[in-house]
């Protein structure tokens, strides 16, 4: 896919060659086609298509009135937004175009109409005023920094840090990070920022305003008097999101674990490859290994359904995480298997990469969805709401009155139960233990953009909340965003296809999953596409011994050097307390593994930026010197 990068002067100066020099420096990519820039007084904009972009498709574009479009992604309702335009567009106009035309006609509300992976960096010549905008699920990167001066932008979080030279930490970066494993609207550098999925972000020498363009659909509805139409309803866009992902003349390549999700990904891609008349190559697959997986059996179920055979990766050989590999720019998780596909991915000459994230949730595959019962309560039906949580009881083998509780006090307040939380009240000591020092916490403080997090779940009814929640913290996170080391290729997701994902969330709860019955909707709907024993399968494989292996190396690592742990030097853990989990953790025992798992990577990703000369601290810069560095 596309690079992006750019500069703004606000009062208009010319741009100097060093910033020139780093903008075509953000284009660069041993992957991609010459790199093009336009610009306007005190601007100068930059766009590199990767060798996977169609050669029609001008990602940069310049309208008669002087706006200026880079777009990065993939466009997939052209024939909507072309529709909605009207005659006054030519069918054979670049996405860059289309998106042009409609934030000229409708401002960032436009932006909404743009379905697809994509992220775009704007210029109105009116306002003199930048627009950076990414998709509703944020899985193009683009970051900014905003100085006295000037606005730079670039796709690449490595190359906006080196050129503006912001080597502060983020301490509330940090903070989120130790405690949630992610960070909202942050990066770990002070003044530099993600642009917000589903946002278009407005610079002007003014000052930065942020307007959404998507919302989860808290009021939508879609309900059907016959069964049958919901499961054709969701082949329909379940193919169609499918379709969209596939490259168009070399192999797609696609996870497959052997699980519902990722086996109906390549299932359904192997089905259209083979019915294209335009000799479509059929997909390849990859799957990650490791002693006593319970995966097998199912992915090669899969394999000699389709007929073919997969790229097998060992997790013993690209783990997790290991002691030198802990992210590029931020901290992040399995960067040997992403160095490793990218290079794989490179010899095939692919540039898709299909994943099966947000299918669990999207597809409802959980044990306990009792939360169904609070709309019977919001409906004053309380026979049916003691019924359904009977029957969530029986299930779940769980007594009856935490599920009418929680029923009941969904209904009297905005309260949600928490993403990861569940019935059981049975928790170990160590289970909010996070080694945080009282003192990073007091100078801290909780922004607003935490404090009160996108709350548009909690206006929709009681049984829906719950589903609507995990969805709004999974993109805020953004999870779905794609790796640094694989941003010149496509790598996306069929199940965050955004018609798809709001049919899922509209729908009655009751349809998707029932007690016992996960993912009940889905089974019935690819019945004919899933070889029976992945359709039947109940188990979910648990990576929880490659994970303990790889995190065990980097636990014997700061117990046997308890004195040079970074993060106590900064004053962000208390050393007693993370030694004494450390030593839990790699006894077996209780630990609160989760948020361990995120100060180890924390930690080794400080120490690997220190080893590469890249530490935080020093002068900060500001201003013309941040710019012109």
């Amino acid at each position: 896919m596309a690079n992006l990068s750019g500069i703004f002067y606000f009062d208009s100066r010319p741009v100097p060659n060093g910033d020139g020099a780093w903008v075509r420096r953000g284009l660069v990519d041993s992957h991609g086609r010459p790199a093009r820039l336009l610009g306007a007084a005190g601007l100068l904009m930059g766009y590199a298509p990767s060798r996977f972009d169609s050669v029609a498709d001008d990602g940069l574009v310049a309208s008669p009135e002087d706006w200026i479009c880079a777009w990065d992604g993939r466009l997939d309702n052209r024939a909507d937004v072309l529709a909605l335009l009207g005659s006054g567009v030519a069918p054979r106009c670049s996405n860059s175009a289309l998106a042009l035309r409609l934030y000229e006609a409708r401002g960032a509300a436009g932006l909404g109409g743009l379905i697809g992976d994509w992220s775009l960096a704007m210029w109105d010549p009116a306002s003199r005023r930048v627009i950076l905008a990414s998709d509703y699920a944020g899985i193009r990167p683009l970051y900014y920094c905003r100085t006295a001066d000037c606005l730079m932008w670039a796709s690449c979080l490595s190359h906006l840090v080196r050129w503006a030279g912001r080597n502060e930490l983020d301490e509330d970066y940090a903070a989120s990070f130790l405690t949630r494993g992610s960070a909202v609207d942050r990066t770990p550098y002070r003044g530099i920022y993600p642009v917000p999925p589903g946002h278009a972000v407005g610079v002007t020498p003014g000052g930065v305003s942020t307007e959404a363009f998507w919302d989860l659909p808290v009021h939508g509805e879609t309900r059907f008097e016959n069964r049958e139409c919901y499961e054709e309803r969701l082949r329909s866009l379940f193919r169609e999101s499918v379709n969209v992902r596939l490259a168009a003349d070399t192999a797609t390549c696609a996870e497959l674990s052997g699980g519902l999700d990722s086996s109906s990904i390549v299932c359904m891609a192997d089905s259209i490859a083979q019915e294209r008349s335009n000799g479509a190559l059929r997909p390849v697959t990859f799957t990650y290994t490791h002693k006593g997986s319970t995966d097998e059996k199912y992915f090669r179920a899969v394999e000699r359904a389709r007929n073919f055979t997969g790229i097998h990766l060992d997790l013993e050989e690209y783990p997790f995480v290991a002691l030198n590999q802990t992210g590029n720019a931020a901290p992040g998780w399995w960067e040997p298997r992403f160095t490793e596909l990218a290079r794989q991915l490179a010899d095939i000459g692919s540039g898709v990469f299909l994943t099966g994230q947000l299918g669990d949730l999207i597809m409802g595959n959980m044990v306990d969805d009792s939360n169904q019962a609070a709309d019977y309560v919001h409906q004053g039906q309380w026979r049916k709401a003691a019924r359904e949580a009977f029957e969530w009881s029986r299930a779940l083998r769980a007594p009856i009155y935490p599920i009418l509780w929680r029923a009941l006090r969904s209904n009297c307040s905005s309260w949600t139960p928490a993403t990861d939380s569940g019935l059981s009240n049975e928790v170990s000591g160590y289970a909010r233990v996070d080694s945080l020092t009282k003192a990073f916490r007091k100078s801290v403080p909780p922004r607003e953009i935490e404090r009160l997090r996108k709350r548009g779940w909690r206006q929709a009814s009681p049984g829906r909340r719950w589903r609507l929640r995990a969805v709004s913290e999974m993109l805020e996170s953004r999870i779905l965003q794609t790796p640094e080391t694989l941003q010149h290729i496509s790598y996306t997701h069929p199940y965050a296809h955004r018609p798809l994902l709001e049919f899922m969330l509209t729908i009655p709860p009751a349809e998707v999953c029932r007690p016992g019955e996960p993912r009940r909707l889905m089974r019935r709907a690819f019945a004919r596409l899933l070889p029976s024993a992945v359709l039947q399968r109940k188990s979910k494989a648990a990576y929880t011994v490659p994970y303990r292996q790889a995190l065990m190396p980097l636990a014997t690592e700061v117990l046997a050097k308890p004195g040079n742990i970074r993060l106590v030097d900064l004053g962000y853990v208390d050393r007693q307390s993370v030694i004494e989990r450390l030593a839990a953790f790699v006894q077996g025992l209780a630990c609160n593994e989760p948020q361990l798992r995120q100060v180890l990577l924390f930690e080794f990703w400080l120490r690997n930026r220190e080893a590469a000369g890249d530490s935080f601290g020093g002068t900060k810069k500001t201003g013309q010197e941040a710019c012109s560095t």
